[in-house]
């Protein structure tokens, strides 16, 4: 656990504290960035408290080194509050590290995001849950380096501390509510406790003061002083469990938190005197036997607490959760709760569907959401093992919300659209009739196009028509991302009559026909039957419609071209891709620019390493001819082009590689299976490092005491030797199979 230290009073304490965990140079940082902070923060309070601004950072600062976010945090943290007193903030910063920059970046775009205050008044108590659950993503997803929102977390918490300086009880309120609802639960799902607790405690002192006061006094202690205790009951059991030859066990422990204490009560409708887990204990081990092992210890040296025990590992609650609960008088006659669980145990209540957040916040079950919390809890739990490798900050980029992007109403309600999603699918997620009518929106104040992609934190503003419905050709083109927008423009086209339809899809119709030679173009009514129609009437009111699309009807027709060419190359005369290529066959193989690949025997064809399969320099490469990307480059025997050349073989072409320059890199991925114990991370990193491999990326999930990681390395223009690379991961203690995927 963190120990969270007194506040800092002045620059030179603060200092003294750091270089007792940093390097010189990471102080020489330090050191910096404070002549900056001094300069700008001048006469500065934290508002709404009276704190100095600088003393407020470097606290903040100090509690972000003592969770080992590393030093570059650390150093943005000191200047997160920047960019409000410099316009040319990035001009003072360009001497330090671009990671530095993005930090700050990052929690100034996420601190912009409006909070539950401004929240509809009038949303029923569902609808002000969902949307503050869309808040909470939104956060997540806003930060491009999960240690943004641990810098956040930090900064709530400094700000909870010194709250009571603030005059304005009614602001203290509001503050005291965003908290409470949005930045507590983000704590707990991250798996920062001590944070969490501190959140929870002091946004109660302002909720409900009298309640507050009223437990307080009840515990008769305080939570130092509980804290002690714990401190002693683990320090006993630990020498315990050794004179028992237990070996690889972990004790923790925690001191129950008012807040909790309170929702206890008045959950169960309980008395104080009730309660028996203000004090607690936990015990890991690493077999189901060492568990009833420890709860022997634990009941014959204090006296249980009768009709206090539960056996969770032989009779398992619903969502598999196994532990044995008992509670004990301890020392001084006081009552201690004593969880008992294996380290498998523990990883299923933590990051399974026994998840703590969950059963304690009533969150909904989504299992992909809770995947990406899961890996997140595990990246916090090695940054202890990682504190010392710089080189490995890469691993808290937050690329795993990618999927969903979170916009912002101008009222500040947070609407949730697809990875992509445009101003058309906002007006819908706002309301459908506001799509129906939309012809124009401004992000952040500036008219765009309605085909421009969103991104995460954006303020958006529809500019709609009285009258009007929407255009046919928003899914045509491809503007439309949500199924959600996709339905409501289906639907409404439906309802109108279809010869409304017909001059638009035959426009469609002929511009896609146009698209192949006169000559080698399907008939007609090879194309009719081939779509399911009876006429081209009718084919052209469904592509009207919308419900035949565009690539839908180029596609029919390259399959009845190609199925009716004997040389199915030849079909893509009409290609722009295949008359570039045509163009080049003459031009030798020497002009070829370093990096690139031949295309048939040609460079200077536009091309791109396929994603599923990841080329790179050494590996058979195949061709595939794709609409606006050029040609795509897979591996030969990569199921994805497999899938796509069955479909459409006309499109395959052979590459090869040309010269490759010494500085050109490229990204590999490669797939480990381990038994999972401590330390393995920490093994397998030290491996790539001492083969000279950058790691850009990283994938984990834990099943069944099994560790499945993706790293993706990045190698030299160079061949690569994976051979000798997967023998070597194999001399790794545990790891059962390496592959490249």
């Amino acid at each position: 656990m963190v120990t969270v230290k007194s506040n800092f009073h002045d620059v030179n304490s603060w200092l003294e504290v750091q270089r007792q965990h940093f390097t010189l140079a990471e102080i020489e940082d330090f050191e910096a960035a404070i002549h900056i902070a001094e300069q700008y923060y001048q006469a500065q309070v934290f508002y709404p408290t009276d704190v100095d601004l600088l003393l407020h950072s470097l606290n903040c600062a100090n509690k972000v080194a003592e969770l080992h976010l590393y030093a570059d945090a650390v150093t943005a943290t000191i200047l997160y509050a920047l960019p409000r007193y410099c316009n040319n903030w990035l001009d003072e910063l360009k001497n330090f590290d671009k990671k530095v920059v993005e930090l700050i970046d990052g929690v100034n775009r996420v601190t912009q995001i409006r909070k539950i205050g401004d929240l509809d008044l009038e949303l029923d108590e569902h609808e002000k849950k969902t949307q503050i659950e869309v808040i909470r993503k939104m956060l997540l997803a806003m930060a491009s380096d999960i240690r943004i929102v641990l810098i956040v977390l930090v900064g709530r918490g400094e700000l909870m501390l010194h709250l009571k300086s603030c005059q304005d009880v009614s602001l203290q309120q509001k503050i005291a509510i965003e908290t409470m609802e949005i930045f507590a639960p983000l704590a707990n799902r991250l798996g920062v406790w001590q944070i969490k607790w501190e959140l929870e405690d002091l946004s109660f002192k302002y909720m409900h003061p009298e309640q507050y006061k009223r437990i307080a006094k009840l515990l008769h202690e305080t939570r130092q002083e509980r804290l002690d205790y714990i401190e002693s009951i683990k320090g006993f059991l630990a020498s315990q469990m050794e004179e028992s030859r237990i070996q690889d066990f972990q004790v923790s422990g925690r001191a129950k938190h008012i807040y909790s204490i309170w929702k206890k009560m008045r959950k169960k409708n309980y008395d104080f005197d009730n309660l028996y887990d203000i004090r607690a204990v936990r015990v890991l081990v690493p077999e189901v036997r060492d568990c009833y092992t420890v709860l022997g210890i634990v009941h014959t040296k204090y006296s249980p607490v009768p009709g206090e025990f539960d056996d969770y590992i032989s009779n398992p609650k619903p969502n598999n959760y196994q532990s044995l609960h008992t509670c004990v008088i301890g020392p001084e006659s006081r009552v201690v709760e004593i969880q008992i669980r294996t380290f498998a145990m523990h990883d299923h209540a933590e990051y399974g569907v026994a998840a703590h957040w969950r059963y304690k916040e009533g969150g909904e079950n989504n299992p992909q959401f809770e995947e990406k919390i899961a890996w997140i809890r595990q990246i916090l739990d090695w940054r202890d093992e990682l504190s010392e490798r710089k080189d490995l900050t890469d691993i808290f980029k937050n690329e795993i919300f990618s999927d969903t992007i979170y916009v912002m109403t101008p009222n500040g309600k947070v609407i949730t659209l697809p990875n992509g999603g445009t101003p058309i699918d906002f007006a819908y997620g706002v309301h459908s009739a506001i799509g129906h009518r939309c012809r124009g929106a401004k992000v952040d104040g500036q008219i765009v196009p309605l085909s421009t992609p969103l991104k995460n934190g954006q303020r958006v503003e529809i500019l709609t028509i009285k009258n009007g419905g929407p255009s046919i050709n928003w899914l045509h083109e491809g503007w439309v991302k949500s199924s959600k927008a996709i339905g409501h423009i289906r639907r409404y086209i439906r309802d109108l009559n279809n010869e409304d339809f017909l001059e638009t899809g035959k426009e469609v119709y002929e511009r896609e026909l146009a698209k192949f030679p006169s000559l080698i173009r399907p008939k007609v009514d090879d194309i009719v039957s081939k779509m399911n129609h009876t006429n081209e009437k009718e084919l052209q009111i469904s592509i009207g419609k919308g419900d035949v699309m565009p690539a839908t009807l180029r596609d029919v027709i390259e399959k009845l071209i190609h199925a009716a060419t004997p040389q199915p190359k030849e079909d893509l005369t009409a290609s722009e891709l295949e008359k570039r290529l045509q163009e080049r066959k003459d031009k030798p193989k020497s002009q070829a620019k370093s990096g690139s690949v031949l295309v048939d025997g040609v460079s200077g064809i536009v091309s791109n390493f396929a994603k599923c399969c990841k080329p790179i320099p050494g590996d058979q490469v195949v061709g595939f001819i794709t609409q606006g990307n050029g040609i795509v480059v897979h591996r030969v025997g990569c199921q994805d082009f497999n899938r796509q050349a069955k479909l459409h073989p006309h499109k395959v072409v052979s590459v090869e590689w040309a010269s490759v320059a010494k500085n050109s890199t490229f990204s590999a991925d490669l797939e480990i299976i381990a038994n999972d114990r401590h330390g393995l991370l920490r093994d397998l990193t030290d491996l790539f490092a001492s083969e000279k491999l950058h790691i850009v990326g990283l994938r984990t999930v834990c099943r069944n005491n099994k560790a499945i990681m993706t790293f993706t390395i990045q190698v030299g223009g160079n061949e690569f030797n994976f051979t000798w690379l997967i023998a070597k991961t194999f001399n790794v203690n545990g790891v059962i199979e390496v592959l490249r995927k």
